[in-house]
């Protein structure tokens, strides 16, 4: 498998556990990782997801040679439960577009990003949407045509994560968040959720 999942309490953690190939977005592990936020998204007992990684890398990028869905780039919108996302080391491409995606997403201290599939001639809109989505076209533009890394201060300044944590704290900070959000009353968290996707349509 190259997703983990394990219940914890209400907080349903995906472990993206494919260090080898540094975690990069394939066709299974796309469909592995949309098949368990569906499931923990109907699952009652189920408050909040935490999504973090094994390895120096959170996620190497896209498999291009082969089809994702659509809906890998877009689930943070789909669902009224909270996402909150653990990053360490190297997020690119669909790595970043994950962390876009999530509700809450707390960085490890040295941690690098960056929208580099310009440099093998590859462009992704759905990556491209998720990331400006977060923080802005015109930021999301220009990351994409330059392909540059930028770092986790940057990160946290254009809003693409929420706060930077030494490495040693990352998983307690994004457990901690993760554990209050669950624990909140889900009909508030759910209406909260939907006022953002209703005034993002």
């Amino acid at each position: 498998m190259s997703l983990r999942v394990e219940q914890d309490g209400r907080v349903r953690r995906l472990t993206l556990a494919a260090p080898a190939r540094r975690n990069i977005l394939d066709a299974v592990l796309a469909s592995q990782l949309l098949n368990e936020l569906r499931d923990a998204q109907a699952h009652a007992e189920t408050g909040a997801i935490l999504v973090d990684a094994e390895g120096p890398v959170f996620c190497g990028g896209l498999d291009f040679a082969e089809d994702l869905p659509e809906e890998i780039f877009k689930f943070g919108r789909d669902g009224l439960k909270p996402i909150v996302a653990a990053v360490q080391g190297v997020a690119v491409s669909a790595g970043v577009a994950l962390i876009a995606n999530a509700h809450v997403a707390v960085a490890a201290q040295g941690s690098s990003f960056g929208l580099t599939d310009i440099r093998e001639g590859h462009c992704h809109t759905g990556i491209l949407g998720a990331v400006a989505a977060a923080i802005g076209d015109r930021r999301a533009r220009e990351l994409s045509l330059t392909g540059r890394v930028f770092t986790a201060p940057e990160a946290l300044a254009w809003g693409l994560v929420h706060a930077v944590a030494p490495p040693f704290e990352l998983d307690d900070r994004a457990s901690a968040i993760a554990t209050a959000l669950a624990n909140a009353d889900p009909a508030t968290v759910a209406a909260i959720l939907a006022f953002e996707r209703s005034a993002k349509d």
